[in-house]
């Protein structure tokens, strides 16, 4: 009983107790999840309702790709739903000709990602390889946190597409809270097999100039072509080889560099 003194949160101390002494019914209309595991693994709506715009777009471009082929499928909030404007003739150049799919909305978490997976029509989809960038806007989320909600999406999307490969992409510098990226990315990291599960890092790439880092707008969050530009080089050498016959980035020996 004494670590019930450092529970501070009148309902975890009655949950505390009533798991202790067994008289919880362990029933999703009694048991309130959200007490006992991060919200950053928990399907949220949040994002689909505050932002209609993207989400509509989205469910647009879901109903315009049903019976056409997906070889790849992006999976992530604004820098990835940003590929159709500020990364739209990398992503032409690299990914239209892998029938890639962007399923990226401005804003989301990773639990809001969560919540799209269990509520848009992915079934017309058949993507080989899905290329996961989320996390940047769980800022307040610790780094284990975040790192959870990435695995969570991560196993999510395997569990949609079975047999898919999957490409980390490192969370990106910005100015809200490096460190915490820092070390997220660190346990993003361990996730990946390089058999089925790969880690793209391209933070590493992405550094200081100036006030700002490499590849980053004025607002030190969002890509500019250039980011997408170190973003799809340092994927080629991977998609390479897990997609060779569609093969558009330069050559090996300038990949590999």
């Amino acid at each position: 009983m004494k670590f019930l003194k450092h529970v501070t949160n009148q309902r975890l101390r009655l949950l505390a107790v009533a798991l202790m002494i067994g008289t919880l019914t362990l029933d999703a209309g009694v048991l309130e999840l959200r007490y006992l595991v991060p919200i950053t693994v928990l399907p949220s709506d949040s994002n689909f309702i505050n932002n209609p715009q993207s989400n509509g777009e989205l469910l647009v471009r879901l109903s315009e790709a049903r019976g056409k082929p997906c070889d790849m499928i992006f999976i992530g909030a604004s820098n990835v739903e940003y590929w159709n404007t500020e990364g739209s003739a990398i992503w032409d150049k690299y990914y239209a000709p892998r029938n890639a799919f962007n399923f990226g909305v401005a804003g989301d978490k990773t639990e809001n990602v969560l919540w799209r997976f269990d509520h848009m029509n992915l079934s017309g989809l058949k993507p080989k390889v899905a290329v996961i960038f989320i996390g940047l806007n769980n800022f307040t989320d610790t780094p284990h946190e975040i790192a959870l909600g990435v695995e969570a999406v991560m196993k999510k999307t395997q569990e949609t597409f079975p047999g898919i490969k999957v490409l980390l992409v490192s969370l990106t510098p910005n100015d809200r809270d490096n460190v915490t990226v820092e070390q997220a990315n660190q346990l993003i990291r361990s996730y990946a097999d390089n058999q089925t599960v790969f880690y793209i890092d391209i933070y590493s790439k992405m550094p200081r100039e100036g006030d700002n880092w490499r590849g980053l707008k004025g607002d030190h969050l969002h890509m500019t072509e250039e980011g997408y530009k170190v973003w799809a080089d340092e994927m080629e050498p991977t998609l390479h080889q897990i997609l060779p016959a569609h093969w558009t980035g330069p050559d090996k020996d300038s990949a590999s560099r």
